[in-house]
């Protein structure tokens, strides 16, 4: 069968970061180069020999060579080290500034968010997004900012959102038996009824569809 690439995924073939997508590369070698200065990407990398944060690097500097108006980012922090993401906060925010840019940024990892983020929305359980709050006057994150002493927050963004899955939590009461079961009991077997997030692969019987760089 012929295959657009070989290995796992496209980001693990043996080739040089710099050949990868490479005609993209050259059309756009300014905005390449500035990205792999924030960024911290050697260009001659071979992609089978790096690590999962080298490749994240890779994969964010190829998906941003283009200057967007909108970029969805699903949990681009994961494989990052900490001054890395630091770097690519800031460049985010340069772009929204210079060039009316925004970024939706859909994470459970909230370090730097507090210092980053000017709105927050909530996916809902029922699948709907919740409106969108500008967090310098959303009364529950400033409630959390204002709070001290053994109830100060020291992450007041992950604190906002554990608060807020616990209220729609509780507002299904028919989750909770008459002993009133712990709440993260009930999330977690939630969870646990989830099918396989990547499942559309394998349901397909085709794989990775040829030439896929995603």
């Amino acid at each position: 069968r012929r295959t657009g690439f070989e290995g796992i995924e496209p980001y693990s073939m043996d080739i040089a970061a710099r050949d990868m997508m490479k005609k993209w590369q050259d059309e756009n070698l300014e905005r390449r180069d500035e990205l792999v200065r924030v960024l911290g990407i050697n260009l001659d990398w071979r992609m089978h020999e790096c690590s999962d944060g080298q490749r994240k690097k890779v994969r964010i500097m190829l998906k941003l060579l283009r200057p967007f108006k909108l970029c969805v980012i699903d949990e681009f922090a994961a494989d990052l080290d900490i001054f890395s993401r630091a770097r690519f906060f800031e460049y985010l925010s340069k772009e929204c500034e210079l060039r009316g840019a925004a970024v939706v940024y859909a994470t459970h990892i909230f370090d730097q968010a507090d210092k980053w983020a000017t709105h927050v929305a909530f996916m809902q359980l029922d699948k709907k997004l919740s409106p969108v709050h500008k967090l310098h006057d959303y009364a529950p994150y400033q409630e959390i900012l204002a709070r001290t002493g053994k109830d100060r927050a020291y992450c007041p963004m992950y604190v906002l959102v554990l608060e807020e899955l616990e209220r729609q939590y509780r507002a299904h009461s028919h989750l909770f038996d008459a002993d009133n079961q712990c709440l993260t009991d009930v999330i977690m077997a939630e969870q646990a009824c989830e099918k396989a997030a990547d499942r559309h692969f394998s349901e397909s019987g085709k794989g990775y569809e040829s030439g896929r760089v995603a």
